[in-house]
């Protein structure tokens, strides 16, 4: 089988790698670009402790100069806390791949009036990690450290492998990737290449964002997570699950 992975760059070709070293073909086709928005790395003195809801956030954290490798991290998943641990950070704690289990985690594990919690997110977020943990009595500071950016069409590539039926799935881990796809190939006029295609969401929010494309399946992971994507993708392929040695190569 192929799949189409529309995740960000770097994320699309570590995917692919995990994919391919299990014999499943795949064709990257991003529908987000990450830009780095500047940041004042003073803000990491203040608070108890940082809050991360992506891999992107914690790239950019790394991308820091002089950041301290005991900075409290809470990070929304192993995929977001795994880069920070392999850089020497020693106090990273992930949750269960949701911000709803992240404001539990946190809810569970962090005094609120020890000190004032911070955020680094994209400029455009799905759940506001602040709102969500006031009544417990937290205060969030956000600050947003890089923007991702909605392409306006499908490559040329995309469209012509969809067009001829050569692609057999896409995989979509996030609601506003699976609405940008949706609206993308409205226009191109592929709704019905997509009907001879399967769908793999990293949860039904997820799948519910990506019913105007019109996919002939849908198939949502087990859990909200990286691992349990790949799992599913393996699964609809023929391929065995998931085995230890190639997680560890997709999250590092």
């Amino acid at each position: 089988m192929r799949f189409l992975l529309t995740r960000p760059q770097v994320q699309c070709e570590e995917l692919g790698t995990v994919l391919k070293s299990n014999g499943v073909e795949w064709l990257g086709e991003p529908l987000l670009r990450i830009t780095p928005v500047r940041w004042d790395p003073n803000v990491l003195a203040k608070p108890q402790a940082v809050l991360l809801t992506s891999a992107n956030g914690s790239r950019e954290l790394l991308q820091m100069p002089g950041v301290r490798r005991d900075l409290r991290v809470f990070a929304v998943g192993p995929a977001t806390a795994v880069a920070l641990q392999v850089a020497g950070f020693s106090n990273v704690q992930a949750a269960g791949g949701t911000a709803a289990s992240l404001i539990a985690h946190v809810r569970r594990h962090v005094d609120p009036h020890v000190g004032r919690l911070l955020h680094l997110s994209g400029h455009d977020i799905s759940v506001d990690l602040a709102a969500g943990l006031a009544p417990a009595g937290f205060s969030v500071d956000r600050v947003i450290v890089y923007r991702a950016c909605a392409v306006e069409r499908l490559s040329a590539r995309a469209l012509h492998e969809m067009s001829w039926n050569r692609i057999d799935g896409a995989v979509f881990l996030s609601a506003r990737t699976a609405a940008i796809f949706c609206s993308l190939v409205i226009a191109a006029g592929l709704v019905d290449a997509c009907a001879h295609m399967t769908a793999v969401a990293i949860s039904r929010n997820v799948a519910e964002a990506l019913r105007p494309a019109g996919f002939g399946q849908v198939a949502v992971a087990a859990s909200p997570c990286i691992d349990s994507v790949i799992e599913t993708v393996l699964r609809m392929a023929g391929c065995q699950e998931l085995t230890a040695h190639h997680a560890d190569a997709l999250l590092r």
